[in-house]
């Protein structure tokens, strides 16, 4: 397989050109390809292999556009069936960090600050993170297909996100076919296991569609009280960072928004780029670039009736807004 043409070094882009095509700028792209740099060094009879940095910056412009012809028209002069390859090999490179990447708070440090930061967007104070569900559209599997047909009937992965008040990812679940319920994803989750059994730092998960557990404190939908309603403006609007790092990521990496068209990948694959994507958000967040414009116009994806809340649940809440909303 021959070259399309003579590539240059992508990398002598300025970082706002390499940051608008690529999503990274020049530090962040060498810091991945010296860190992918075992995994993605091949052993070839070509005369002119693909460097790993070439590797890693057709897979961020695919992640970037959603459109392979996009990476192949472009600067990095690499073929389609490159492109394809080495979208596979950075995807499976950065899922297998995941761990190292998407972390929930754990020390005492990392809980107080988290709290701290939430605290200051609306006063509910505990919090540990925001959570919410959020549908990417795949292509329709040829297996067990109908599973993956949301309630707006198209095909997807319901993705459950966590994040902190800084919009950084702490904890993410992709896995599940479109037509899970959030609410059952949360509670056969790792996070919503460890959280049922007592087994999490003390604080709660903020979201909007679930059941309401002692850990996992939702709004009210018809406040009686004055009190009941402060309870539920301060919950909405801390929560609301979820919704809103969904759509930072989304506009980051087209990839996985319905803009950039679906994935065109098995589910089993379209996880592992969903995986890979908010890795790579985080990274973003490290690096501390500026986040993209997100549309005022978002809507919640609604994911159908609401479990029932269980008694302790109502007890904990209702405590809390007696205590700190009267």
């Amino acid at each position: 397989e021959k070259p399309l043409r003579d590539r240059i070094d992508p990398l002598i882009l300025p970082d706002h050109m390499l940051i608008r095509q690529y999503r990274l700028p020049r530090p962040a792209i060498i810091y991945l390809a010296d860190m992918l740099s075992n995994d993605l060094k091949r052993k070839t009879r070509r005369s002119s292999p693909l460097p790993v940095v070439t590797q890693i910056m057709a897979a961020l412009r695919f992640f970037a556009s959603g459109s392979f012809q996009m990476v192949v028209g472009g600067t990095l002069a690499v073929s389609q069936s490159s492109v394809s390859r080495v979208v596979r090999d950075v995807t499976n490179a950065l899922c297998r960090r995941a761990r190292q990447f998407i972390k929930f708070p754990a020390t005492d440090a990392e809980c107080i600050r988290t709290k701290q930061q939430f605290f200051e967007i609306a006063w509910f104070p505990n919090v540990l993170g925001a959570v919410d569900g959020t549908h990417i559209a795949i292509k329709a599997p040829s297996d067990e297909e109908d599973g993956f047909v949301n309630r707006k009937n198209f095909h997807s992965i319901n993705t459950q996100v966590i994040c902190d008040a800084t919009l950084r990812i702490t904890d993410l679940v992709a896995r599940w076919p479109g037509s899970t319920h959030d609410s059952f994803i949360m509670m056969n989750s790792g996070t919503g296991i460890t959280f049922n059994e007592g087994e999490m730092p003390d604080g709660w998960l903020l979201g909007d569609g679930y059941a309401l557990r002692p850990w996992l404190m939702t709004p009210m939908f018809h406040p009686a009280t004055e009190s009941e309603q402060r309870y539920s403006r301060a919950q909405r609007k801390t929560r609301s960072v979820v919704e809103r790092c969904i759509g930072v990521v989304k506009s980051r990496f087209r990839c996985i928004d319905r803009s950039g068209g679906v994935l065109q990948y098995t589910p089993e694959k379209g996880c592992k780029i969903i995986t890979c994507v908010f890795i790579l958000h985080n990274i973003c967040m490290m690096y501390r670039l500026p986040l993209p414009d997100v549309p005022d116009n978002h809507e919640p994806e609604e994911d159908g009736p609401v479990p029932a809340p269980c008694n302790t649940g109502i007890q904990v809440r209702q405590e809390h807004v007696r205590r700190r909303f009267m």
